[in-house]
């Protein structure tokens, strides 16, 4: 009888033991699933909102004023996207000419090497500004010349 005790204790056990693994590898495997980030936020990723940040002209800072720093780009994974311009003449007295859209533009795109693309803004009517532009961590930097100036326009990830 004592054997077969031992056997049922043993089985039981066993039983106890096994449920209870499983149960702990379910949890880690649930706790993994949910800790890992399934969202498209990443920030090395050409897809999403751009907010402009700074725009240098000819290598000299521009003074941007509120209403400029408006402006964004909305880009997509499938190499296009669209340009936001905001404007206004009188940005310290908005009562005169509040913050407006001025205008937007097309916006194509292909990926030359890792977080590094060839860009292309269309304005309409021909006119067209051509660059590179490349992603660091959040930030993208567009390099372009445009009507034989140089420009370098920085936006952070939204």
């Amino acid at each position: 009888m004592q054997n077969g005790f031992l056997n049922i204790a043993y089985f039981s056990t066993s039983t106890k033991s096994n449920t209870m693994k499983k149960i702990t590898y379910l949890f880690l495997a649930f706790l993994i699933v949910a800790c890992s980030s399934d969202d498209n936020s990443n920030s090395s990723s050409i897809d999403g909102r751009w907010n402009l940040t700074s725009i240098k002209y000819n290598g000299s800072n521009e003074t941007l004023n509120s209403c400029d720093l408006e402006s964004y780009l909305i880009l997509n994974q499938n190499g296009s996207g669209t340009g936001y311009t905001y404007y206004t003449d009188y940005p310290d007295n908005p009562e005169i000419e509040p913050c407006g859209l001025d205008f937007t533009f097309d916006i194509s795109f292909s990926e030359t090497s890792n977080n590094v693309y060839s860009m292309n803004w269309d304005y309409g009517d021909g006119d067209e500004e051509n660059g590179t532009a490349e992603i660091n961590s959040n930030i993208l930097t567009v390099n372009s010349t445009y009507d034989g100036d140089n420009w370098e326009t920085k936006f952070t990830k939204e």
